[in-house]
């Protein structure tokens, strides 16, 4: 008897000792166990425990920084345009000149100025989605815990035996 509960017990220790928790994500936070860790900590945590969802997290994240350059930058490119433009028009200069340098120049920087927006948003949303699918990755591959199920039966011997189904 003594065996068979050592057995048992060797088993749901070794059980335990295959899943981990899972970690929850709470706006740019991470939580796992009641410890609160940031962007850097989970980071660094997945790098160690699952390299997958690592890579995952790794380019999203690349992804984001980038997006929130193209944002900034097409935002300023897109507000100088809008003032040439809007200078143009005010002045009494697309009168006077015939070739519009000011209206083409600001014309192009304002196109310019919103295409590096939108492509800023898109960076965005999709480094963050990246992120966001890390941490079920994780979940997945690290936190998900086995089903463990009970089976009795009896054996050839006429003896009940007890079996563990993952």
């Amino acid at each position: 008897m003594k065996k068979i509960l050592a057995i048992l017990l060797t088993c749901f220790i070794a059980l335990g000792a295959m899943a981990q928790s899972p970690v929850y994500r709470v706006g740019d936070k991470y939580m796992m166990d009641g410890t609160i860790m940031n962007k850097k900590e989970f980071k660094g945590y997945l790098k160690n425990t699952c390299p997958e969802a690592y890579e995952l997290f790794n380019n999203g994240h690349k992804l984001s920084v980038a997006g929130w350059w193209c944002f900034g930058v097409g935002l300023g490119v897109n507000s100088m345009g809008s003032s040439l433009l809007s200078l143009y028009f005010r002045s009494e200069t697309r009168k006077s000149n015939p070739n519009h340098y000011i209206y083409d120049f600001g014309t192009t920087l304002t196109s310019i100025g919103s295409g590096l927006t939108i492509a800023g948003i898109t960076c965005l949303s999709v480094g963050y989605t990246r992120m966001h699918k890390s941490v079920n990755l994780y979940n997945i591959e690290k936190a998900h815990r086995p089903d463990l199920r009970w089976v009795f039966g009896l054996n050839n011997n006429g003896g009940m035996s007890v079996a563990m189904q993952f």
